[in-house]
């Protein structure tokens, strides 16, 4: 696991995110590195729900042309 992978694993902890989203995170964004800083700092900043933080995956990998 990269250093990236495990912030933002650390985060979505901290957040008290269920282990099923966390895996489907960690899955879908692998070494997309530019995915990974993002998601990061929208956890960071933005202290998301479950439901917004799928919503910004989502539009990250919509818009980064990575297949959920």
């Amino acid at each position: 696991m990269s250093s990236k992978e495990s912030a933002l694993l650390a985060l979505m902890q901290e957040e008290g995110y269920t282990m099923g989203i966390i895996n489907l995170t960690l899955h879908v964004l692998g070494d997309e590195k530019e995915a990974l800083d993002e998601m990061i700092l929208y956890i960071d900043d933005n202290h998301p729900n479950e439901d917004d933080f799928i919503d910004h995956l989502a539009e990250v990998c919509a818009d980064m042309g990575i297949e959920m």
